[in-house]
C-alpha cells in the first residue's frame, strides 16, 4: 500500500456506509493514563494528528482526544492516513525498541509567526 492507499482507506472501501477517522494510532496506550492526569494539571498537551473524510466525524474524534488530555491535529483527508501509518511505526519503534520505555508521546509547535 505504502504511498497508494492505507490501512485506513482499505477499511472505508470495505465498509461505504463507515465515516472512518483515522486517531490514535501514533501514540503507545502506555502514555494514556499519564496524559489524562498531566492535562488534569493544565500541563502542555502532547499532540496527537488525526485524519478523516467526514467532518462531523473528525469533530466527534477531535473531541475524544482532546477528553483523554491531546491537543487534536486535524492533518486532513482520510488520504493523509499514507503519511500517519508510518509515522506510527517510527513512534512504535521508539517506544517498544527505544531504552526509555513506552510513555512517549510528542507535541507540534509552530515558530516564527
Amino acid at each position: 500500500m505504502a504511498y497508494t492507499s492505507s490501512g485506513a482507506e482499505e477499511l472505508a472501501k470495505k465498509i461505504p456506509k463507515a465515516r472512518v477517522v483515522l486517531a490514535f494510532n501514533t501514540v503507545p496506550s502506555e502514555v494514556l493514563f499519564s496524559v489524562y492526569e498531566a492535562a488534569k494539571r493544565k500541563a502542555n498537551r502532547p499532540s496527537l494528528v488525526y485524519c478523516g473524510d467526514d467532518q462531523s466525524a473528525k469533530e466527534l474524534a477531535a473531541g475524544l482526544i482532546r477528553d483523554v488530555g491531546f491537543d487534536p491535529v486535524d492533518a486532513g483527508q482520510l488520504q493523509i492516513a499514507r503519511y500517519i501509518e508510518p509515522f506510527a511505526l517510527l513512534i512504535g519503534q521508539l517506544a517498544y525498541e527505544g531504552e526509555e520505555g513506552p510513555e512517549l508521546a510528542y507535541r507540534f509547535e509552530r515558530f516564527g509567526k
